[in-house]
């Protein structure tokens, strides 16, 4: 698929569409670079989806720059709060040529759109869950780590894993 025939559909990016905006968009980096899917893409790519989204958003773990032309996003590692072991739930997505395409796990990008909060978020985690690829138990588990790390509102945090999970968060201990 060519650029111009890559931007001549809807807005909304299918697991195809966004594969090969990824394929293009690897052919201008160096041999050995990692691209680390995260957010909306990284669902539609793991999971039989109906979410849409109009860009791709990576973690920019190589300090590579942002691509607009391919509507890919680079996010700053420094700005999500991610659980020290994300990287042992990475999912490998495609190998072009030496360059690594892996999505951040679903738990990991339940737990980030968790800190985000805003209603779209709190329904992708909903879907996280509903998939089955995530158990309600591991989310509550994992939930107590990557509260101690966040760095926002626990009051925040605490109602957004409310309305996910339907039951109040209870710690007086910023770990457990």
């Amino acid at each position: 698929m060519d650029l111009i025939n890559l931007f001549d559909k809807d807005d909304s990016l299918t697991k195809e569409d966004i594969l090969s905006r990824l394929e293009m968009f690897s052919k201008e980096l160096r041999q050995g670079t990692t691209i680390i899917v995260i957010g909306a893409a990284s669902i539609i790519l793991t999971i039989d989806s109906e979410r849409k989204t109009t860009d791709v958003d990576i973690l920019n773990t190589t300090r590579v720059a942002s691509y607009s032309k391919y509507d890919i996003q680079i996010v700053n590692e420094g700005i999500l709060f991610l659980c020290e072991d994300y990287r042992d739930r990475l999912i490998l997505k495609a190998d072009y040529e030496g360059i690594l395409v892996y999505t951040l796990g679903l738990l990991d990008v339940a737990l980030v759109k968790l800190g985000r909060g805003l209603d779209k978020d709190i329904e992708d985690i909903k879907e996280i869950l509903q998939s089955g690829v995530v158990s309600i138990e591991q989310f509550k588990f994992k939930y107590k780590e990557f509260r101690y790390g966040y760095g926002g509102s626990f009051e925040i945090l605490d109602n957004n894993y409310w309305a996910v999970v339907g039951e109040k968060y209870l710690s007086n201990d910023r770990m457990f």
